[in-house]
């Protein structure tokens, strides 16, 4: 009986020392993973904040759409051509002082609208602006070089949606 305690402990002393040495041994998945502009590693791979991506957040989101798109507005409101299309380039430039933000000119074919951009994703951003007779806001989305953007206009009292869609130029 002594014995089989004996052989019993050694036996579980030997399985809790194998047990120690295999989870310290265990390497953290996250030991050499660094990643840039706060983003966090989770399970050896970068997580990033808002308006950064790439495998260590070390891209500016925004960056992808610093570019002029060409494309059309459809709006729910009546012109006197309704069946005429005007094609126009819409504008992004970067802000310096904040890499998750851009400026967007050329609302409605008006070099006098801007907009500020402010990315919501890795491919979204919301925005809005104003000059003296109109304000719009809405978001946007861009996929492979195509531009899509909702927003809503309001000039004086009235209000109207309009949608735009524009292909990115070289």
């Amino acid at each position: 009986m002594q014995i089989r305690n004996i052989l019993l402990t050694a036996l579980l002393t030997v399985a809790l020392f194998s047990a120690i040495s295999y989870t310290a041994c265990k390497k953290d998945a996250c030991e050499n993973v660094i990643c840039l502009n706060l983003g966090a590693c989770v399970g050896g791979e970068c997580v990033c904040p808002t308006g950064f991506e790439g495998s260590r957040c070390e891209k500016l989101s925004r960056d992808r759409f610093i570019k002029t798109y060409n494309g059309y507005d459809t709006c729910n409101y009546t012109t006197l051509d309704s069946t005429r299309i005007d094609v126009y380039p819409i504008y992004f430039r970067a802000l310096q002082n904040d890499p998750r933000s851009m400026m967007m000119k050329n609302i409605l074919n008006d070099m006098a609208d801007s907009a500020l951009c402010t990315m919501q994703g890795t491919d979204t951003f919301s925005f809005q602006g104003s000059n003296n007779t109109l304000t719009y806001v809405g978001g946007g989305k861009m996929r492979n070089d195509s531009l899509w953007l909702v927003y809503r206009v309001e000039r004086d009292t009235t209000g109207y949606v309009c949608t735009f869609f524009g292909q990115g130029l070289r």
